[in-house]
């Protein structure tokens, strides 16, 4: 039997990308979908949502999936605390899948990355440059920030206070515990990701290209098909797809 899904989001890159995907899988059957002009239907039968749009939309999407107990999947970016929050509480009640990025790849770029940031120690420096197309609003992007999460965490700092937006006003030397961001708009660049290890005499770069959006668009329909399968909660994408902790 195929899997019903509810497509919010489907105007967007990605969201397109999914619904053709949908469209030429017989193991996926398109429910409904939703863009910011429209919601979904009120009496449209669904197993699981997945949420690839904005946070305004996001916010009724949450609401609904707990109205229709519908696990949920969500890759939408630029969150506040707030739509955090609303995420969290929705988990109480129904499985939650929400990652900054669906690539496979990236997932170990992350791992590899905290896995590096621990074993070099505080002689490295850490910046983190990202490359996205023209449209994409925000910066850096919600993969960048996941990567600071988790070599922030691995060295014991603040992810807050230790990262640096802007090195044109500051005028003065880098402080070790400092981790940069750069963002690069232009084109139509899927997502290009690079940690550097910045040393002395040496450097490490860990880089993740991505050339097509359907690597994000496989990985949420991976997440969606098993996370019907869960029970309430926060889901971890990597537990969930790669069957790590």
């Amino acid at each position: 039997m195929s899997l019903q899904i509810l497509l919010s989001g489907a105007s967007g890159a990605v969201g397109r990308v999914i619904g053709e995907l949908i469209e030429s899988d017989s193991h996926f059957l398109l429910a409904d979908q939703a863009s910011s002009q429209q919601f979904f239907a009120p009496d449209v039968e669904a197993d699981v949502i997945i949420d690839f749009s904005h946070p305004e939309l996001l916010a009724q999407v949450i609401g609904f999936a707990v109205r229709r107990r519908l696990p949920l999947v969500t890759g939408t970016t630029g969150l506040n605390a707030g739509l955090v929050r609303k995420l969290e509480a929705a988990a109480e009640r129904i499985p939650v899948c929400y990652a900054a990025n669906f690539s496979l790849g990236v997932n170990l770029l992350v791992r590899l990355a905290e896995q590096a940031a621990r074993a070099l120690g505080k002689g490295y420096d850490i910046e983190i440059l990202e490359a996205h197309h023209r449209r994409k609003l925000d910066a850096p992007s919600g993969t960048a920030k996941w990567l600071g999460q988790a070599v922030s965490s691995a060295r014991g700092l603040d992810f807050q206070a230790s990262a640096v937006h802007d090195r044109s006003a500051r005028r003065q030397s880098r402080n070790q515990g400092e981790i940069g961001y750069q963002a690069i708009r232009g084109g139509d660049v899927a997502g290009e990701h690079t940690v550097f290890f910045l040393g002395d005499g040496e450097r490490l770069e860990l880089t993740h290209r991505s050339s097509d959006r359907k690597v994000f668009a496989r990985g949420a329909l991976v997440a969606a098909s098993r996370i019907i399968e869960r029970d309430a909660g926060m889901v971890d994408f990597a537990d969930l797809v790669l069957g790590t902790g």
